[in-house]
């Protein structure tokens, strides 16, 4: 049973969408890749979940009990909620050039900006981001078939 909880925690925050497309992927052994460069129009930087203990931030209760924990999250505002209940979130660190004012020592939620978490969470990437997502076959699984093919 605990093993089950694990699992479960580890995907607590993909939508149901999120959930037919992870067994999507898993079941036609693909993989989602992140492609595109960024244009630096701060998208990434406004409007944006936050998340704390494997959850998304849904009140302001648990954001100041992140930033408490982690004060470099205090660059944040809380904006508003989504339709989902989850409060938005906009850096105050983002600069009208659209990059951040510490670009070279930002926080590792923003160097790993898209992850493909966001694949599967519903949230995506924003209208316009120079980013997104693709589905494909991993080189690596395409190279075993192969291999296994010629013996």
């Amino acid at each position: 049973m605990a093993g089950f909880r694990t699992i479960l925690s580890k995907f607590r925050n993909y939508t149901l969408q999120g959930w037919f497309r992870y067994l999507h992927i898993r079941l036609t052994g693909k993989d989602v890749r992140v492609q595109g460069e960024c244009k630096f129009c701060g998208l990434c930087c406004r409007k944006i979940s936050l998340e704390a203990n494997g959850r998304w931030i849904r009140s302001e209760r648990e954001f100041r009990r992140l930033a408490e924990m982690h004060p470099e999250f205090s660059r944040f505002e809380m904006l508003e909620k989504d339709s989902s209940g989850y409060i938005l979130f906009s850096c105050s660190w983002h600069l009208p050039e659209g990059i951040c004012k510490d670009h070279e020592n930002r926080l590792p939620i923003c160097k790993q900006f898209p992850h493909k978490s966001l694949y599967f969470s519903g949230a995506g990437v924003p209208p316009g981001c120079g980013y997104y997502f693709t589905v494909g076959v991993p080189f690596s699984k395409l190279l075993r078939d192969n291999l296994d093919e010629q013996k």
